[in-house]
């Protein structure tokens, strides 16, 4: 490596660390984008993209309210012999909800719980509209007072379906995903 370049990396790290961090605070806003992949509990479905948008609304240093819209899309092939169309499965979903953060240090997990809407379609599943719950949880590493990037969890599932069979997670369809996220405070 080149000392000019060296010398650039090693003041970037100073300023980085340097740099006092901690939870979102009240009064702030936060939002987040977050790409990766999600599996749809629907017939044998891979892993495929998903994405979402976090605004969150600092309560305090710990807590914050949060508004996320996410959602899945898998291409599927033709096959005849079970009778699905080729097409495009869809997962949508709007929710509202709270957050949990830990501060430590420079590395803040989080726990959330939302509450709102999903809407699924395409040639493995009738189309339909439900309520929505999800858990979600994951960690945030701050580059900066502003610039944080983490991973993020999610688990999104019907809570009635969820009740009635449990030791299964329930029968209707639900997604897991697991994406990089990348947030901006205000």
């Amino acid at each position: 490596m080149k000392p000019a370049v060296a010398a650039l990396v090693a003041l970037g790290i100073g300023v980085v660390a340097a740099t006092p961090a901690r939870a979102a605070g009240a009064n702030e806003l936060q939002v987040a984008l977050r790409l990766g992949i999600g599996r749809l509990n629907v017939a044998d479905n891979p892993w495929a993209p998903a994405a979402g948008v976090d605004v969150d609304y600092g309560i305090d240093d710990a807590w914050a309210l949060r508004v996320s819209l996410e959602g899945y899309n898998h291409s599927v092939a033709a096959n005849m012999a079970s009778g699905v169309s080729a097409g495009t499965e869809r997962l949508g979903a709007a929710l509202g909800g709270i957050g949990y953060t830990v501060d430590v240090l420079r590395l803040v997990p989080y726990l959330t719980v939302q509450l709102g809407i999903a809407h699924i379609g395409g040639p493995l599943a009738a189309p339909r509209t439900m309520l929505a719950s999800e858990l979600g949880a994951g960690g945030d590493y701050y580059l900066t007072r502003q610039l944080r990037v983490g991973l993020s969890f999610q688990y999104l599932y019907e809570p009635g379906d969820l009740l009635s069979d449990p030791t299964h997670f329930g029968n209707s369809p639900f997604l897991f995903s697991a994406t990089a996220r990348v947030s901006w405070v205000f």
